[in-house]
């Protein structure tokens, strides 16, 4: 069973995860290690890392909304030495765990590649898509997710994906509108009024459908 130790200090247990995040996480994905080192002292942030006998294995990185009760799963990776022995599932599965015992059921939000979108990655990213949703996670249907990151390039198109305690077939479009904003308010430091925010929502349906 894996240990997840919550990072609390800029020691050998960030920089350890900061060795994981950097190979794992897609380059135009990825914020600076200042961004991440910002997020220990951050009281809305948990940074956990995942010890498996002894050994390192993973980490994840959530967002958690305060008042507005949900959380965003912004990271998880494992180690390369030990992936495709269940460790994700596991880590996935004790992260929310975790966020339930300090923040009660909440909606947990991930954001993912989109395996619709043609790239030399489509087999892997439909592989991740398939993992989450074998966790019990949906697409939050008609939302064509923007990830609002500075970088030279575009962002891959993404999906958004939510993790419920009780199984739902909708989410409320008021609901989905104040999630979007405080994420690119809080996460990433853009305006609540962003004009991607709007793009995202057009055309989405109320209620929304969990697919």
């Amino acid at each position: 069973m894996l240990k997840l130790q919550p990072i609390t200090a800029l020691d050998q247990s960030f920089e350890a995860l900061y060795a994981i995040y950097c190979g794992s996480i897609a380059l135009r994905e990825q914020k600076s290690k200042a961004d991440l080192a910002a997020m220990v002292s951050k009281p809305n942030y948990r940074l956990l890392l995942a010890e498996d006998d002894h050994s390192l294995v993973g980490f994840s990185i959530v967002f958690v909304a305060g008042s507005e009760s949900f959380g965003l799963l912004e990271y998880m990776a494992v180690d390369k030495s030990h992936r495709g022995g269940g460790v994700g599932s596991e880590l996935f599965k004790e992260t929310v765990a975790a966020m339930y015992r300090s923040n009660g059921a909440i909606p947990i939000l991930l954001e993912v590649d989109s395996d619709r979108e043609p790239s030399p990655d489509q087999m892997q990213r439909r592989r991740r898509q398939n993992f989450y949703r074998r966790l019990g996670c949906h697409r939050i249907a008609d939302c064509v997710y923007i990830l609002p990151l500075p970088g030279e390039n575009a962002p891959p198109e993404m999906n958004l994906l939510v993790y419920l305690s009780e199984p739902a077939r909708t989410i409320r479009r008021a609901e989905l509108e104040r999630w979007l904003k405080l994420i690119y308010r809080d996460v990433y430091g853009c305006s609540a009024d962003d004009r991607r925010i709007a793009i995202m929502l057009d055309g989405v349906s109320d209620p929304i459908d969990l697919v």
